[in-house]
């Protein structure tokens, strides 16, 4: 499909130019779900639509799993009660409560009514819970065996009823109270002897999840383990679900465009409204505001030191140069430090560490950075007070932006709030005026030495 795109998104346009529907939805269910869903995202809202009426339901559940959001609302908005009840009543419990979060409460009580009552019940459980939480993103279906089971038993019932479980890579075992006290792969199950019980060969060092545990939490959990499959349990261990790697990577893919928006200075609601301009600007506009009112203080200080400027004006000359380095020194630190946070790799453990690495980077870069400034002050104006003045500031302010590009994440951490937040517009309109007070501070006090 990859190779092909090109030519098949080709046809599927002349098809639609031609009026000839049935035609592109018979090439279209040559392909696979995501790449069908991949070519109705490039479609009029229209197409989209008209083309996903056409679909059988088994591979309309499947194609309305892969796209985005954007694209299912508009596809949402379009189906009946009964035709969104049948495509629910194909998909797994997770992709069905994920789809369904998009809808009216009302539509979901009629929805739930149309499908099987399992079915139904397992759906309202992932509803229950938050929608970035273990509980929001598992699995009702999965599979387990009683400890006391033999692996023959257990085989049996892998062949009854795996068959409807998608990415079944393992089973889990549980006690009389259907509490999860082991797991089993796929690959032990098959080369055990058929003869032994479960509880011989099954797994205690598993990983199970709890229900509430936030989706970023559970991400690191798989990949600090390499885990394919993990249980998800209620505080007391009872077994409520599975989280496969699939949904995993959602996840991952997820929380990385969140954060790349947040640093960005805008929301990730942004994508979901497409080509709306109204929408998309009051997102990007809280940001934008704070900025242009962090530009006025940032001209307020140059106001105040209007008596410095004036008898030496070429001091102006090193403004954007002071601010710059700082904002872009803040942004690294920022940015270190935010990964940091998301992999685990900075806890509120090992504040102190981090700080300390942070401010030895930045006394390096500023040495080096404000002897360069300074150097070039000196030569380009003749004047050594100058030259020391400048780089002396800019020392300053790549310190002071390297510990506040650090510390920023770290305290929204603390106070509960996405410290991608932190990054971006945030810590470079701070900077900038920190730069700015610093600069100016230390030329005031140079004045009579910068004035010759």
């Amino acid at each position: 499909m990859i190779a092909n795109r090109t030519e098949i998104a080709a046809r599927l346009n002349s098809y639609l130019d031609q009026k000839q529907l049935d035609a592109a939805v018979e090439m279209l269910t040559q392909l696979h779900p995501a790449d069908i869903a991949d070519l109705l995202e490039s479609l009029e809202e229209t197409e989209k639509v008209a083309i996903f009426r056409k679909l059988d339901t088994d591979l309309a559940s499947k194609v309305i799993a892969h796209l985005s959001e954007f694209s299912t609302k508009q596809i949402l908005a379009d189906l009946s009660h009964h035709r969104l009840g049948e495509i629910v009543d194909e998909m797994d419990s997770d992709d069905a409560a994920d789809l369904l979060t998009g809808v009216s409460e009302e539509v979901v009580e009629k929805v739930l009514a149309k499908i099987d009552l399992e079915d139904s019940q397992h759906v309202r459980r992932l509803l229950d819970h938050g929608e970035e939480t273990a509980g929001g993103i598992m699995q009702a279906e999965l599979l387990a065996v009683p400890l006391e089971a033999t692996i023959a038993e257990a085989i049996e019932r892998v062949r009854l009823l795996g068959e409807d479980l998608d990415y079944l890579t393992s089973v889990f075992v549980i006690d009389p109270h259907y509490k999860v006290v082991g797991q089993l792969s796929l690959k032990r199950l098959i080369l055990s002897d058929s003869g032994h019980k479960v509880s011989q060969v099954m797994d205690s060092n598993f990983h199970p999840i709890p229900v509430d545990m936030d989706q970023e939490e559970v991400a690191g959990i798989f990949q600090k383990y390499d885990l394919l499959s993990t249980p998800v349990v209620e505080a007391d261990g009872t077994l409520v679900g599975r989280i496969t790697i699939d949904d995993v990577i959602d996840i991952m893919e997820e929380e990385v465009s969140e954060d790349i928006l947040r640093m960005a200075g805008t929301h990730e609601d942004e994508l979901v409204y497409g080509d709306r301009v109204w929408q998309i600007s009051r997102l990007r506009l809280p940001w934008l505001i704070t900025n242009l009112f962090g530009g006025l203080l940032t001209g307020y200080l140059l106001w105040m030191f209007k008596v410095a400027l004036h008898e030496a004006i070429v001091l102006i000359t090193f403004v954007p140069v002071i601010t710059g380095m700082g904002g872009n020194v803040g942004i690294q630190s920022s940015t270190i430090t935010v990964r940091g946070l998301a992999t685990g790799g900075v806890d509120l453990n090992t504040i102190g560490r981090t700080i300390f690495k942070e401010v030895k980077v930045g006394l390096l870069m500023a040495l080096a950075c404000g002897f360069t400034l300074g150097v070039v002050a000196e030569i380009w104006h003749h004047n050594p007070a100058l030259g020391f003045a400048v780089g002396s500031a800019m020392a300053a302010a790549i310190v002071v932006a390297s510990l506040m590009g650090t510390l920023v994440p770290i305290i929204f951490k603390r106070l509960g709030v996405d410290p991608a937040v932190a990054s971006g517009p945030f810590v470079t309109t701070a900077n900038d005026i920190t730069g700015i007070l610093i600069y100016l501070s230390i030329s005031t006090f140079f004045l009579k030495y910068i004035i010759r």
